[in-house]
């Protein structure tokens, strides 16, 4: 076939291009790992909930830091004809000493122990206790905590010790680990002081059906997705992730656009004699179309190869927060095919349009 002929008898030009493009793919990769790491990183225990609901005080701009329900108002959602289930949480956040003048923050979760937001638990037990805790495996990767350690969190200038009762795998809140306790200690730990000015949650979890978009005097219910796109920071880190995405598609398809237009260019005498002896002009673009898909296909496989190689290698400690996913590293490399194959559409157009005469002349 002509195109992998061509491909074979000029190995240099060809291997370039195709590492180029694997470069090209794996910045791209890269990029969009890092855009799932970062969206993990914000709020993967809150996509994590059992529910599919959420209510978030009325006046909190659908902020989990922000919003304060008060007793009435969990009465009043747990009391909707159209939840099946409802209970409340808490959040707050602590740093957490682990080891002398060593220490991390961590996002402190309230649940109504027994309740459908209490976390799976991989090792260990469930909360039987005010004074027990929950603490996912990201934290137990930092601080090496185990199951029947003791952890001081801190309840205004003082602190209260808390039993590690079991390990749960959440992910993170806030770009913190997640740590689960009573929601009762979850109040003296975020309202130390007078009892009756404590909230009664931060939110409301829901599962049920048709209840997005339900208000109330003190609340309002949005899906858990929503609750996720209103944490502080998380759309606009996600447009700069599909900014840069796009760029690299965008470069992507220009430089191997370029290359083939050259490519082209040096050989259009060639083509006019191909075509003086009678090789259809389809022919020829097919063959020239024929050579990117090879050259981006290539390149994308040795970009998911070096993505992988990166993963085993500078991301195995966790603390860059990339995560590689199959779909992920398959849609790249489909859509650095498709930018290529775009992008070279100049060059075909070139090849269709080659006159033998006038290209023999040129010889």
């Amino acid at each position: 076939m002509l195109a992998l002929i061509e491909i074979r008898r000029r190995k240099l030009q060809f291997g370039f291009v195709t590492g180029v493009v694997g470069l090209i793919a794996y910045l791209i990769i890269m990029v969009t790992g890092l855009g799932l790491g970062l969206n993990e990183a914000a709020g993967s225990a809150l996509l994590d909930l059992n529910g599919d609901y959420l209510a978030y005080a009325s006046n909190s701009n659908l902020s989990v830091i922000r919003s304060k329900l008060t007793e009435r108002d969990v009465a009043e959602v747990q009391s909707l004809s159209g939840a099946e289930e409802a209970t409340p949480i808490g959040y707050v956040a602590a740093v957490i000493e682990f080891a002398p003048e060593e220490s991390d923050s961590a996002a402190i979760i309230g649940v109504v122990p027994g309740s459908f937001a209490e976390p799976e638990i991989v090792e260990g037990s469930t909360i039987g206790g005010p004074n027990d805790i929950l603490v996912d495996r990201a934290w137990v990767r930092v601080a090496g905590t185990r199951v029947g350690d003791e952890l001081a969190l801190p309840v205004g200038f003082a602190t209260r010790q808390f039993t590690v009762v079991g390990i749960v795998d959440q992910g993170y809140f806030f770009f913190q680990s997640t740590m689960y306790v009573d929601i009762s200690s979850w109040k003296e730990l975020n309202f130390p002081g007078d009892v009756g000015q404590r909230p009664a949650a931060s939110l409301v979890l829901l599962s049920g059906n048709d209840l997005e978009g339900m208000r109330g005097e003190g609340w309002r219910i949005v899906t858990k997705q929503d609750g996720f796109n209103n944490i502080e920071g998380v759309q606009g880190q996600q447009s700069t992730v599909d900014a840069l995405r796009y760029m690299g598609l965008l470069i992507g398809a220009m430089v191997i656009g370029v290359f083939f237009h050259v490519i082209t260019l040096q050989k259009v005498a060639l083509l006019g004699i191909l075509k003086a002896i009678g090789a259809p002009g389809s022919y020829l673009v097919f063959q020239g179309l024929l050579q990117v898909l090879i050259i981006c296909v290539i390149g994308s496989l040795l970009a998911v190869g070096l993505a992988l190689l990166t993963e085993a290698t500078v991301l195995s400690s966790d603390t860059i927060p990339i995560n590689f996913t199959n779909s992920a590293m398959t849609t790249t490399s489909i859509s650095v095919v498709i930018a290529g194959t775009i992008g070279s559409l100049l060059a075909a157009r070139q090849v269709a349009s080659v006159d033998p005469i006038i290209a023999m002349q040129q010889q």
